[in-house]
C-alpha cells in the first residue's frame, strides 16, 4: 500500500497561493508574546528591502507594475504576486541588522519568530510551485541582495547551464514567470547566446548538431532578434514568441553537445575495455 507521503498530490495553483495567502494572513503569537500576522512584518519590511524601487509597501509596489494584489488577472499575475512574497521571505530570513534596536523594523518584530515563520513559508511555497506548476525558485546573485525568481523546471536547461557556466543565469533565467510573453528579454537572452556560439560555429558545425547550428545562426540573423531593420522578416508579437522559444530549444541542444560527445566516446571506451 502506498502510504500518504509517497502519494503523488498535484493541486490547483490558484487554490493553493489563496491558501498561502490566508496563511500569511494569520495571526501568529510570537515568542515576546506579541501577535501579529507574517504579511505585516514583509509589508513593513518592503521599505528596507534593496530592490523597492522606491516602494512603501507590498501593494505599492504590485502597482508599479499594474497588478491588483486584491484582484489578480490571471495566474501570471498570481506568479508574480507570489514571487514578491518569496523574494520578501527570504530577505527577512537573512538580513543582518533586525536586531538592532534603533531600527524602526526591529522595534516591532523579533528575529527569532521571523526567521522560523519566513523559513516555514519558503518551504511551504517551493512545494506549491513544484507541486503545482513543476517550477522551481531560481537564486540570482546581486550586488545588495541576491534576487529570487519562479522559473519552470527543465532538465536539459539545468544541464545546458552546467556545460557553460558563463551562460547560467541566461538559461536558467530564461523560462522565467515574468519573461513568459516578454519578446525584448527572450531576443537579449538569444542575443547573448548567439555572442557566446559564434565563435565556436565552426565546432558546431562539425557535430552532430551541425545542420541545428547553422539554422540557429541563419534564423538569429534573418528574423530581427539581433538587429532590427528593413532586410529582417516580420512577424507577430505571437509569432515571434513562438520563434525565440524554438530557437532557444535549439541552442540548449547545440550547447550540450560538445558534453553528450564526450560522455559517448568515454561509454565506447568502457565497452571496449
Amino acid at each position: 500500500m502506498v502510504s500518504i507521503f509517497e502519494c503523488e498530490r498535484r493541486k490547483d495553483f490558484s487554490k493553493s497561493f489563496t491558501d498561502f495567502f490566508e496563511d500569511l494572513r494569520t495571526k501568529i503569537t510570537t515568542s515576546s508574546g506579541v501577535n501579529y500576522t507574517v504579511f505585516e512584518y514583509l509589508n513593513r519590511g518592503v521599505r528596507y528591502w534593496p530592490h523597492r524601487c522606491g516602494a512603501t509597501g507590498i501593494d505599492n509596489y504590485l502597482k508599479q507594475i499594474d497588478i491588483d494584489i486584491t484582484a489578480p488577472h490571471n495566474d501570471k499575475d498570481l506568479l508574480v504576486i507570489f514571487e514578491l512574497l518569496i523574494n520578501l521571505l527570504y530577505w527577512a530570513v537573512q538580513q543582518d541588522y533586525i536586531d538592532d534596536k534603533n531600527c524602526d523594523f526591529s522595534l516591532s518584530f523579533a528575529k527569532n519568530d521571523v526567521e522560523n515563520e519566513s523559513n516555514r513559508l519558503i518551504k511551504n511555497a517551493e512545494y506549491i510551485l513544484e507541486q503545482c506548476c513543476n517550477m522551481k525558485i531560481r537564486e540570482e546573485q546581486d550586488d545588495e541582495f541576491p534576487k529570487y525568481y519562479i522559473t519552470k523546471r527543465n532538465v536539459s536547461i539545468d544541464e545546458a547551464a552546467i556545460s557553460v557556466p558563463r551562460l547560467a543565469d541566461v538559461l536558467l533565467g530564461y523560462y522565467d514567470v515574468r519573461n513568459a510573453d516578454n519578446v525584448d528579454a527572450k531576443k537579449a537572452a538569444l542575443t547573448a547566446i548567439y555572442a557566446y556560439m559564434e565563435p565556436h560555429r565552426k565546432e558546431y558545425k562539425g557535430l552532430s548538431c551541425g545542420a541545428v547550428s547553422e539554422e540557429f545562426f541563419a534564423s538569429i540573423n534573418t528574423f530581427g532578434i539581433r538587429h532590427n531593420t528593413e532586410s529582417q522578416k516580420k512577424m507577430s508579437e505571437k509569432k515571434m514568441v513562438g520563434l525565440c522559444d524554438k530557437l532557444f530549444a535549439m541552442a540548449v541542444y547545440i550547447l550540450q553537445t560538445p558534453d553528450v560527445n564526450k560522455s559517448k566516446d568515454a561509454l565506447k571506451e568502457l565497452r571496449d575495455k
